[in-house]
């Protein structure tokens, strides 16, 4: 603590300072509270191993200086003698007669005749203007065309919020739904418009539409059966409908007692005949499905739980959803959903993107609850932002978070087949082109929009526009693929303009190298798969041989070398052992006792 006296320098000269030591006392004890404590549960983190070794190497060069210098020459007529005008034709015709007539001349044209001859000889014996490529066509090597920003849409109220939602009208519509709210802790009050609008791409003096709804509208989508209706979710958890022909107030909301406990940050239609149910993930670890028809309750729930024993190949067994772990155990925290992703030509299944870095593959149709969470892939060090499938090759689905976009494979969960170089600033946001199935996009913090091109490289983007000086919340492309929505954290919504080197393929081989590519890739994790399974199993072999295969345990006693069902914890087996030649030593005395070492795998060894 310092205190500081201000005076001027006449009042404070010649004079003593004075100042006493005043003992501390205490003012106010707030004792910790037991209840409150019991309740703390930790977030799980993430653990990467990272290995970063500088490469260190020596070259030597020695070139040779070559001195450069600039001439020029200025050819002008000349040799004419100082009477003859160079101006007069007439003098020059005289004098050219003149010298024709001298036997010089005769003389010196006969003997320059005969080099002339044998060099136009040699010049025909092979024809130097001879086009050898007529038929081909000579490729034009022009400059990229650039993204052009061809609107630009500014909060009516001033920038103090983020756009945190867009979407097109469906079937090629001239219409853009833009969501205004805040994705930032503590980022929204009561002194912020709650309203939201949705605009007409070809103006940006006044909204089409303005949606107001009991909260601010976290995210919003539009029913892809009918261009009027769209839903959204709201920042304190509830979820809203509305129909544009029956005004800006939503038809119906959700009762805050069955809404999500926190705000709602992805809402997605569903594929059905009835074109009214719609399901919602919020940051509280539930996944709510609703009907627009009964709101009074969701039709179904998940609770985005990881299993105590997560399962390790596709389709394996894993514990339930409820199941946080053996009795005595802390409980394991829901996983906070930030987006997800839903196909409708695969009506049951849909992915959802955490907060943790995690994508959780969920089946809603599944035999029995422990198998509705199916998958989980541990794809980013930190929330996942952005997640969709690729609109070409549903197998493939890219995650956006951190510092780079990730190319996965629906069959592999271990790593990747594809990533990008990692950018120069966070990730916000990420969506795929709908006319081309190599080409991406992605919205990073320092405002930059980048367009990537896999076919060609992933090291670096085929095109980057600065869109705005904030950072760029959201993307989305439209479904004609020329336009692209850019959403900025001070509320402002630029349209862009694609190139159509980025909107039109290449040539007519691009969709067949593109799978290429992504087959090759897909092998290439498949055999990476196979060898980091066979070493798990190798090393679980001879962890069984070092405990002598008694047990259960082990790999060796309990089938012939195939991998266990339920493995145990070395940790764990480690730990009793120890506790237990603890007890041995205790009851004996400690001195009829060999020392024992310990082996890797918890069994004790003399």
């Amino acid at each position: 603590m310092a205190v500081v006296f201000r005076k001027k320098e006449s009042e404070l000269r010649g004079r003593s300072v004075k100042f006493q030591r005043t003992p501390a006392r205490l003012l106010v004890s707030v004792p910790p509270d037991p209840v409150l404590a019991q309740q703390y549960v930790p977030l799980p983190t993430q653990e990467v191993a990272v290995q970063a070794v500088p490469s260190m190497s020596h070259h030597e060069v020695n070139t040779e200086t070559i001195d450069f210098a600039s001439t020029g020459m200025n050819h002008t007529e000349g040799g004419w003698p100082r009477d003859v005008s160079l101006t007069e034709d007439d003098h020059k015709t005289r004098y050219r007669k003149k010298v024709e007539k001298d036997d010089g001349y005769i003389h010196s044209m006969l003997q320059l005749g005969q080099k002339i001859e044998h060099c136009i000889r040699q010049n025909n014996a092979i024809d130097i203007y001879e086009m050898y490529f007529e038929d081909d066509e000579t490729p034009t090597i022009e400059a990229p065309e650039p993204m052009k920003t061809v609107n630009v849409i500014r909060d009516p109220h001033g920038g103090c919020r983020m756009v945190t939602g867009l979407d097109f009208s469906p079937e090629g519509g001239h219409k853009i739904a833009a969501a205004y709210s805040s994705s930032k802790f503590m980022g929204l009050t009561s002194d912020i418009p709650k309203e939201s609008y949705i605009w007409d791409i070809n103006t940006s003096s006044h909204p089409e539409l303005e949606l107001t709804g009991p909260s601010w509208l976290q995210c919003l989508q539009y029913n892809s059966k009918d261009n009027s209706v769209l839903a959204a979710g709201l920042s304190n958890g509830q979820v809203s409908w509305w129909d544009g022909r029956q005004g800006s107030k939503p038809v119906e909301s959700t009762a805050l007692s069955v809404s999500h406990g926190q705000m709602v940050t992805a809402v997605t239609w569903l594929a059905h005949k009835t074109r009214s149910e719609l399901f919602s993930v919020s940051t509280d670890g539930q996944v709510l499905w609703w009907d627009t028809r009964k709101l009074s309750q969701p039709t179904d729930r998940l609770i985005l739980e990881t299993p105590a024993n997560a399962p390790q190949e596709k389709g394996g067994g894993s514990t339930p959803s409820g199941a946080n772990g053996p009795p005595g155990s802390s409980p394991r925290p829901p996983l906070a959903a930030t987006c997800l992703e839903y196909e409708p030509t695969m009506p049951t299944k849909l992915m959802v993107a955490t907060e943790q870095g995690k994508v959780v593959a969920c089946n809603r149709r599944a035999r029995s609850p422990s198998d509705r969470i199916s998958l989980i892939y541990n794809a980013h060090i930190a929330p996942i932002y952005a997640i969709q499938r690729n609109p070409f090759y549903l197998k493939n689905f890219l995650t956006v978070g951190d510092w780079t976009v990730k190319l996965w494979a629906e069959d592999f969960k271990e790593s990747p087949i594809l990533w990008t170089k990692p950018a120069p600033a966070l990730l916000r946001g990420g969506c795929w082109s709908a006319s081309r199935s190599s080409v991406l996009f992605t919205a990073r913090l320092d405002g930059a929009l980048d367009a990537w091109d896999l076919l060609t490289s992933w090291a670096a983007p085929a095109a980057t526009c600065q869109v705005v000086d904030e950072g760029v919340e959201v993307v989305w492309c439209h479904s004609g693929g020329r336009l692209l929505g850019v959403g900025s954290q001070k509320g402002t919504l630029s349209l862009l303009h694609l190139p159509p080197r980025l909107v039109h393929p290449s040539d007519r081989h691009e969709k067949a190298a593109f799978t290429a590519i992504l087959e090759r890739e897909t092998r290439r994790e498949r055999v990476l798969e196979a060898r980091h399974k066979e070493q798990r199993l190798r090393e679980r072999v001879k962890g069984g041989a070092g405990r002598g295969g008694g047990g259960g345990g082990g790999a060796v006693g309990g089938g012939g070398g195939e991998e266990p069902e339920n493995p145990k914890n070395p940790i764990k087996e480690a730990e009793e052992e120890y506790y237990r030649q603890v007890a041995e030593v205790e009851e004996t005395g400690g001195d009829n006792e060999e020392p024992k070492s310990y082996s890797s795998s918890g069994s004790g060894e003399r």
